[in-house]
């Protein structure tokens, strides 16, 4: 007999881009959003909407674990949404965009409302919700019904989370390495030699997902070989994190520096005494090296 069509078939997949084709690890956080947001299976025991929060670092990877996600869990989504949730403008212009893929009025409010009253298993993905300014909480549809996934800058967006969160931060040793030479293009991934040298890069670049990724880049497209990285590194910095991949690059529209440009311009955007000060901090940490200078000073303080 032919088995009958699972009803968690998706229909809706509005999704800008793919997973980049050398996504690494984070299986922690994806086996997280596997158990605490996967659709029941049964809307009517469903009691809360279901809201999960990745926090962390620009640059750290938190855009690619959701699209791993929906990718890999597609077919359990009748819908699924992603909305750029980095301003106001952008996103209402997601709202629209959703509006025109389902055949909808083209208005914010009828969009979540349609989404509030859904029986479906629906997934809606608010990426780059950075501003503290900006209440994220206004363009959830309201209701029990669906899960929605948030990546954030700001820590405070934890309180939406009503399944669980998770801080993304930089990457372990060994997953960081194995992300160097697949962006890199190398071969023999376990190659003990290669394994050593790349160890050592991603240990320059703090091991920032975005930077090993651009490095691996540098080092795919031939400006030096894998062992020489980091004498280039020493003498042209600025120019090698400013740097974006053409091919590979996945559509992210930083690099290393305007991540962390971003990052400083809304603190100075808050006209706060605390971001002021936090302005005045930054500009005293700027002078020290990165390495062993800072913890022991907030202890002592």
């Amino acid at each position: 007999p032919t088995t009958p069509p699972s009803r968690f078939c998706n229909k809706y997949f509005e999704v800008p881009r793919d997973p980049s084709s050398v996504f690494t690890g984070r299986d922690e956080v994806r086996e997280r959003l596997r158990d605490c947001c996967s659709p029941s299976g049964k809307i009517n025991i469903q009691r809360q909407q279901k809201r999960f929060v990745i926090h962390g670092l620009g640059g750290s990877g938190k855009t690619q674990v959701c699209l791993k996600f929906v990718e890999d869990h597609r077919e359990k989504f009748w819908g699924i949404f992603w909305i750029d949730a980095s301003s106001v403008e952008s996103l209402e212009r997601g709202y629209l965009q959703v509006a025109e893929a389902c055949g909808l009025e083209a208005r914010v409010s009828v969009v979540r409302r349609w989404l509030s009253n859904a029986a479906e298993p629906w997934a809606l993905i608010l990426d780059n919700a950075d501003d503290p300014r900006l209440d994220i909480s206004r363009y959830f549809p309201v209701g029990n019904r669906g899960f929605i996934l948030i990546t954030t800058r700001n820590p405070d967006c934890q309180l939406h989370s009503t399944v669980g969160s998770y801080e993304l931060g930089v990457m372990a040793t060994y997953e960081a390495v194995t992300l160097l030479l697949r962006a890199a293009g190398e071969d023999n991934i376990s190659n003990r030699l290669k394994r050593d040298a790349a160890e050592s890069v991603v240990h320059t670049l703090g091991y920032l997902a975005l930077a090993i990724t651009q490095a691996g880049a540098v080092i795919r497209q031939g400006y030096c070989k894998l062992e020489d990285y980091q004498t280039l590194y020493s003498r042209r910095r600025k120019e090698l994190l400013s740097q974006k991949a053409i091919q590979g690059g996945e559509d992210y529209r930083y690099t290393v520096y305007t991540t962390w440009e971003v990052s400083r311009q809304m603190i100075e955007e808050m006209l706060t005494e605390a971001g002021q000060d936090a302005l005045a901090l930054l500009r005293i940490f700027s002078f020290l090296h990165y390495e062993d200078s800072l913890t022991g000073w907030f202890h002592i303080s």
